[in-house]
């Protein structure tokens, strides 16, 4: 290194110290932010953690390898401490509900920047591409967030190409806390790259740094803890800790008790059964369709769903409430559960399984009733590539996939879009052309209701509902919202009334996949308010849909029906005079004693709620899960014909 001049060490230093004081008027100010205003030491600790090491560095001559390693892990650190304190202040303005959850994140992030040291060889790459890489999850996770109320999990990474499609529907606000969050990491990466001292760590030097933060990694979280409660929110915990703790749960391990054996007993405990009808049968599982009301009272200048409250002991009408896995979007994990019969409370937390574990054809709802002569088709008013739906409705099995493109270009459109009055004109049209004498299944995914709801200038849309009372003017996005819920409603109405009038029996199984992600503070309020406990009894009030299923022949009426989107499909098939396949018999079976279960946990018959984790020592659940895991990982040993409905021959 070239000897440098007094007035250039003096122009280095200015600059360092320039750029150490811009950091700390954006850095500091974070301190007295959120849940650090009142957790002083553990602001003050953090504070110094960052700054330490741009303050105490040594310098190249004179500068001793232990102490070149002792900065080096000092550095290490203080890109942790920063990494935290942007992303949590961008993602959720540093409001943590519990304090160890922030030293849980510093460590977390300590083990990835320890790991990038370990590969790069150099503190100061390994801090920049940490700052980097760490920077652009907190964005994502922010946005995610914003936009659909839970944050960025392993499984969105792999669904990112369905983030892109729904992204326009959606406005990107350049906020504050993104500059600022950007703008520290830049200039404490500057100022760590202008640093005079020597950089390269041989690989002999860099082994003792990195087992001392291992052991204070390890360490640090023995006395933290690494337990999480997945029905409590992600305020509970740090982003990257939240992240991480999920992410070790998503490989999916044989459940206690599997092999051939026990899966042999299962088959011949429940042999199916055949169905004497074969009705034409149409499932809607509509977009964000909620009743919310089901969280808490709220008033309204009219009913915003009048026609489906009115099926409530109509006749050949089943009416109740569904309990779904997802909140504010994870659409796909609600058909997932339905066509498959496959519970989310027996998968990793926030996977997506369109996209990790759908990898071949498998039995589904879908393939069985193609073995009983049906034309399968699947009707969804937007992008094939949303989820993967294209791939992985082939290997379901159906005849046909129709999407966006083949509507009409000047489609009746709600807002921008395809409405669900027009989407089930498609519906009629299928009927109408459909062979004759072979039945029709069409599993529709309408698009209508997709978030977001903020007020907006759009087309073909009256927003006629709106809160009155205390919540009247305040929240604009529930108001829309519940105007799309009208919409559906009405449109809901012209379904059955074409059916009513067709000669063949008909049957309607209708839905909603998840409740909208409205503003946060609406539901807080239908919850009790801000003072009021989070509990994993009141979240489960935000995963419950209306659903009814209709039929133009006679069926055993019911109301109240508290089922899970997992049993509904072998709930219908056996309701409407189908027959169940052995599987649709195991879990009808396990209904009886967990009449709903979703990924937060089940309720049993007295109504208790119990989180998913209690799951594994439900003895009643024990068949499920083996069946569910050869259903879904074990192929090579998979005896297809249990998962479909029997032959006729079989009667």
């Amino acid at each position: 290194m070239k000897e440098e001049t007094a007035r250039q060490k003096k122009v280095r230093i200015a600059v360092a110290a320039g750029l150490t004081l811009l950091l700390a008027l954006l850095v500091l100010p974070l301190l007295w932010r959120g849940s650090l205003a009142a957790w002083r030491l553990t602001a003050g600790l953090t504070g110094v953690l960052v700054f330490l090491p741009l303050f105490a560095r040594p310098y190249r001559d004179g500068a001793k390898r232990p102490l070149l390693a002792l900065h080096d892990a000092a550095l290490l650190i203080a890109a942790s401490a920063l990494s935290l304190l942007t992303t949590e202040y961008v993602v959720k303005g540093l409001s943590v509900n519990m304090q160890k959850s922030l030293w849980q994140g510093l460590l977390c992030y300590l083990a990835l920047y320890a790991v990038l040291y370990l590969v790069c060889g150099r503190a100061r790459l390994a801090v920049c591409i940490g700052q980097a890489v760490f920077l652009v999850h907190a964005l994502i996770d922010h946005y995610v967030t914003l936009f659909r109320g839970t944050p960025v999990l392993l499984g969105d990474i792999l669904a990112i190409g369905t983030a892109a499609d729904v992204a326009e529907g959606y406005s990107v606000p350049v906020e504050k806390s993104v500059l600022l969050a950007a703008l520290a990491a830049l200039l404490f990466c500057t100022a760590v790259w202008r640093m005079r001292r020597v950089w390269r760590a041989p690989a002999k030097r860099r082994l003792p740094v990195v087992l001392a933060l291992a052991v204070l990694v390890c360490g640090g979280l023995r006395v933290t803890g690494t337990g999480i409660g997945f029905w409590q929110s992600s305020r509970s915990y740090s982003e990257i800790f939240y992240f991480l703790r999920c992410a070790n749960e998503s490989v999916v391990r044989k459940p206690a008790g599997y092999g051939d054996e026990n899966m042999a007993r299962i088959m011949e405990s429940h042999p199916g059964e055949t169905g004497e009808k074969k009705p034409n049968l149409i499932v809607v599982m509509n977009e964000s369709f909620a009743d919310l009301e089901d969280v808490g009272p709220f008033a309204t200048n009219e009913d915003y769903m009048p026609y489906v409250r009115s099926l409530a002991g109509k006749e050949n009408t089943v009416t109740g409430k569904l309990l779904v896995s997802t909140f504010g979007g994870g659409t796909a994990n609600t058909e997932f559960e339905f066509l498959t019969g496959a519970t989310m409370g027996f998968l990793p937390f926030g996977c997506s399984p369109y996209q990790m574990y759908i990898r071949a054809a498998m039995p589904t709802l879908v393939s069985s009733l193609k073995g009983q002569g049906y034309q399968a088709v699947s009707l969804h008013p937007y992008l094939a590539s949303s989820w993967s739906r294209d791939r992985v409705y082939e290997r379901f099995g159906f005849d046909r996939q129709l999407y966006e493109e083949d509507f009409a270009e000047d489609a009746a459109r709600v807002r921008y879009r395809v409405s669900d009055s027009e989407d089930y004109r498609k519906i009629y049209e299928l009927y109408e052309k459909k062979p004759e004498g072979q039945p029709l299944f069409v599993f529709n995914v309408t698009m209508q209701n997709h978030g977001g709801y903020a007020p907006a200038d759009y087309p073909n849309f009256d927003p006629k509902i709106y809160l009155t009372g205390e919540y009247e003017g305040q929240y604009p996005d529930v108001d829309n919202y519940l105007s799309l819920v009208r919409y559906s409603d009405d449109a809901v109405r012209e379904l059955i009334a074409y059916f009513e009038a067709a000669d063949e029996p008909t049957a309607i199984i209708f839905f909603g996949d998840h409740q909208p992600k409205v503003d946060a503070a609406f539901y807080t309020s239908l919850l009790g308010g801000a003072g009021q406990a989070v509990t994993s009894e009141t979240e489960q009030k935000k995963m419950v849909t209306p659903f009814f299923i209709w039929a133009n022949y006679d069926i055993v009426e019911a109301q109240d029906v508290t089922i899970s989107a997992n049993y509904l499909s072998a709930y219908a098939l056996d309701l409407l005079g189908l027959g169940a396949s052995g599987y649709d018999a195991l879990r009808l079976a396990a209904r009886e004693t967990v009449p709903a279960i979703n990924s937060f946990g089940y309720y049993d018959t007295a109504g208790a709620f119990h989180e998913v984790q209690q799951a594994a020592s439900e003895e009643s659940l024990a068949d499920y899960r083996i069946a569910q895991y050869r259903q879904l990982f074990d192929i090579k040993n998979r005896q297809d014909d249990f998962y479909q409905l029997p032959d006729e021959k079989k009667k």
